[in-house]
């Protein structure tokens, strides 16, 4: 059987540089102390109860946050990294804490700024917005006065800063049970055995045997039921933490909560949901494409990832796999290019899976560090994929860090996966334009329709499955395995059509989705995907003005309201057709996929 790498047999050159933030883990504990020192003396006593002295004292409370945030930021970003990396290690599970319970006092004692600010009389905020001295400010501070109607009284705000390390922990708690704590075992399947993990599902499941596909399934899916009404807690609390923090906030429901820090209007929500279900006949048909060409009864949930075209049997090394990646990414020009090959040469990537090491693949950092990617990197085309997917996103953190100050250094999660999609189209459509091969057009095609149905469809109906069980909680109504099971299953009927069959253990697949621990979240990949899909197009087809275009949202960071930045940059995400167009492009896929192999 085929056992994981221990980390120390890793090469470092595959391994993100840790040692760029902190040489040593002592040296973080040193500045963990300085800036604990620097917290216990509370910094913000002189400015707390003094902001309607003038500007210039919310100048120095937004200085020196930034500066404290900044070194708090990099203490942060190390010790969950090295959590990351092994889960086992319980030091790091400790550091991380640490510094999420700083955080806490930090939050609290800055919970004063905006009820004080909004305390002020209205033509006092006017000439605060519009002084001189708090321009560079000036967006930051509007979206806090349109925050007036649900920011609570300072005592409150400070209650719940103080409950910050505790409120959403679900999250922790799940990521921990389902990491470090849960071992799925192995299967065996013709004398040929296999390790079967988390990060290894996703390959396992692409196998053309359909036994090895569905005792993975089975043993994957066996380990969460068996701990079910325990993970029903998690997602329940998780749920009922949002539907108080937003009565106690003032705001009418947790989505509109959640979309509106950023200025989204339900209405994207709703179009989305809307626009998906209106072409859900294209799914319906790529399912039965499935059913057909696999000579299935019935699709099953473990059927839903193998390949229907042959694929490529070459496996990318990763140098291999990241020249691919560049070569994809070239219409974006050469200094897209230089940066990405910033990514290597400076290590802002860990590669391999290693025992202990957390799932799945995502791009982290902080503006005062580098955009560091973790990867679970296996060498088959997907790997390929997830490699453009995630540099996308540290591009666009990239860009944003070196153009815009540190309190616009960052983007909404509303525009965070526009960039990375944008990199996952760009690969297939280079591909696609350089080959004849009708078997491997088949088989790339293939590729981009399971990523938009992975990403329009079923983010779709994940973010309809949140949406509808934060709804119950907000009717009053209470949430099981067995209530959350019935939910999740009657959408996974309405999404396939009548060529899925589901079970027991596909009603429960919501079971294992870390993101809903991200409220409202993931309805962001389907607009991303859609808006991306049209990035793409216009960077393909139409010149150097709209590259420059693109490239001027990656910059743009949080220097106005996410749907502003979208328009600056020439799409308007208001436009319902855009998911309609998305999906169009799916359906043009599907009738030459029909064609090639149907």
């Amino acid at each position: 059987m085929e056992q994981l790498l221990e980390r120390k047999n890793i090469e470092e050159r595959y391994k993100w540089s840790t040692e760029a933030m902190f040489a040593t883990d002592d040296e973080w504990e040193r500045e963990f102390q300085s800036v604990a020192q620097t917290v216990e003396a509370d910094l913000f006593a002189t400015m707390r109860g003094h902001l309607q002295e003038g500007a210039s004292t919310v100048l120095l409370y937004l200085t020196t946050s930034e500066e404290i945030e900044r070194r708090l930021g990099v203490l942060h970003i190390y010790a969950h990294m090295k959590n990351d990396q092994d889960t086992r290690e319980q030091i790091y599970q400790a550091m991380l804490s640490r510094v999420q319970m700083m955080a806490a006092v930090l939050a609290e004692q800055t919970s004063f700024f905006e009820p004080e600010i909004l305390a002020l009389p209205s033509d006092a905020l006017a000439a605060y917005v519009q002084s001189e001295e708090l321009a560079p400010y000036r967006h930051l501070m509007d979206n806090i006065i349109r925050h007036k109607p649900h920011v609570l009284s300072s005592e409150t705000e400070a209650v719940l800063a103080s409950l910050s390390d505790t409120l959403g922990s679900e999250g922790d708690v799940f990521s921990l049970l389902t990491n470090a704590d849960f071992d799925h075992g192995s299967i065996s399947v013709e004398e040929e055995e296999y390790k079967v993990t988390e990060g290894r599902m996703g390959l396992l499941l692409r196998n053309p045997n359909r036994e090895v596909r569905r005792l993975t399934y089975e043993r994957v899916y066996d380990t969460y039921l068996a701990h079910k009404n325990t993970v029903a807690s998690l997602y329940a609390y998780n749920v009922k933490t949002d539907v108080a923090v937003a009565r106690v906030k003032k705001f009418s429901s947790a989505r509109e909560m959640a979309l509106f820090s950023k200025r989204i209007p339900e209405s994207v929500y709703d179009a989305l949901i809307a626009g998906v279900k209106e072409n859900l006949s294209y799914h319906h048909r790529y399912l039965e494409l499935r059913k057909k060409v696999l000579g299935l009864d019935s699709v099953r949930m473990y059927d839903k990832y193998v390949p229907l075209a042959a694929e490529e049997r070459k496996h990318y090394d990763f140098a291999e796999g990241f020249a691919l990646v560049k070569e994809g990414l070239r219409p974006l020009g050469d200094e897209y290019g230089a940066i990405l090959d910033q990514a290597v040469s400076d290590r802002w990537i860990d590669v391999y899976e290693s025992a202990g090491k957390r799932s799945g693949a995502y791009s982290t950092g902080f503006y005062a560090t580098k955009p560091y990617v973790l990867l679970n990197y296996q060498g088959e085309y997907d790997s390929v994929s997830t490699l453009a997917h995630e540099l996308g996103h540290s591009m666009h953190s990239y860009l944003t860090w070196h153009t815009q100050p540190p309190h616009y250094a960052h983007y909404s999660i509303f525009l965070a996966e526009i960039a990375s999609t944008v990199n996952e189209t760009l690969l297939v459509n280079h591909l696609l334009r350089t080959t004849d091969d009708q078997k491997l057009r088949a088989s790339l095609i293939n590729q981009q329709l399971d990523s938009m149905t992975a990403t329009i469809y079923r983010q779709t109906m994940f973010a309809e499955f949140e949406w509808l069980a934060h709804r119950r909680v907000e009717e009053g109504q209470a949430l099981t395995h067995d209530t959350l099971c019935e939910l999740y299953g009657s959408l996974n009927d309405e999404y396939h059509g009548s060529a899925f069959a589901r079970d027991g253990r596909s009603s429960a697949e919501w079971s294992r989705i870390p993101h809903f621990y991200h409220s409202y979240y993931v309805y962001q990949y389907a607009t991303g995907m859609s808006a991306a899909l049209a990035f793409a197009e216009r960077i393909l087809n139409g010149g150097s003005q709209n590259v420059d275009k693109y490239l001027g949202f990656l910059r743009s960071g949080a220097k106005d309201y996410p749907l502003e930045v979208l328009k600056e940059a020439g799409l308007d995400m208001t436009d319902p057709t855009i998911v309609t167009q998305g999906l169009s492009m799916y359906g043009e896929l599907l009738k030459e996929m029909e064609s090639l192999i149907g």
